[in-house]
């Protein structure tokens, strides 16, 4: 009994430190906690097992998903395990297929947010994406993929809702709905989005690379986006998609089939 209730007091010190420190390799918990590596090895295995952790395949490091209110530093979205498990695969499929790496992005109700990528596994050096990193929902090729798969009312109520944000909004992109709506029947019309080329008040990320990308959903809900990355000196974005976006567009089909046989809670 007692070393059933030490080994739930370490299990707990793990959690209690993810959640105040945030991403973790092995390493950083073992100078963190001082316990043995074997030992929290053993516990994270656990606790992934569990769904209590989750490792990443981005930058292989540790994260809890469970939230401790005086203690967390970010809060995991609803559905984010969910997404995820449905998507890494899938993905994985088809870098290995194309050689391109891609990301994948969860919505949330001001930007994209990126929960995991294929990058450190691509054939083709690109740099490293971060996990958790918000993207606008205006200026990413995720994001328009995600726009475009909602009806025109719920587009307009996006826009609304964001259109005095400075930062996250589509000023940044000098669109108003009109303009906003333009561009959406064009992402419908070729079936995949790309990003924006001007990221306006502060440095484009990613500025060597192209991006296209399509929605991901369960049932009619729209989750989030699976995009494919791609070297500006390659090839243009319209080269790009006729050579990848069939391969692109049945991977999301492949991740939307998943989560209509287990999504069971929506994103708040």
């Amino acid at each position: 009994m007692l070393k059933e209730n030490r080994s739930l007091d370490r299990g707990i010190e793990i959690l209690e430190t993810l959640a105040r420190e945030g991403a973790m390799s092995l390493a950083d918990l073992h100078r963190a906690t001082g316990l043995p590596k074997s030992t929290i090895r053993r516990l994270l295995q656990t606790l992934i097992a569990r769904k209590i952790v989750r490792r990443s395949l981005a930058d292989q490091l540790y994260r809890t998903l469970l939230v401790f209110p005086d203690i967390s530093t970010e809060v995991m979205p609803k559905g984010m395990l969910q997404v995820a498990d449905a998507a890494i695969p899938r993905a994985l499929a088809l870098t290995k297929a194309i050689g391109w790496p891609s990301d994948i992005h969860i919505r949330e109700a001001r930007a994209m947010r990126i929960i995991d990528s294929t990058r450190q596994v691509s054939n083709f050096h690109v740099e490293q994406g971060q996990i958790n990193r918000r993207v606008s929902h205006f200026g990413s090729a995720t994001g328009l993929a995600c726009l475009a798969a909602l009806s025109d009312g719920e587009i307009a109520a996006t826009y609304e809702a964001l259109k005095s944000d400075l930062h996250w909004g589509p000023v940044r992109f000098g669109l108003d709905l009109p303009a906003l709506m333009r561009r959406i029947e064009e992402v419908r019309a070729r079936g995949y989005a790309e990003r924006l080329p001007a990221h306006l008040s502060e440095r484009e990320w990613d500025t060597d690379l192209r991006a296209i990308a399509v929605p991901i959903r369960a049932g009619a809900q729209v989750l989030g986006g699976l995009s494919v990355l791609w070297l500006r000196t390659y090839k243009s974005v319209p080269e790009f998609a006729e050579l990848h976006l069939d391969a692109l567009q049945q991977a999301a089909a492949d991740i939307n089939a998943g989560l209509d046989q287990v999504w069971d809670s929506p994103p708040a």
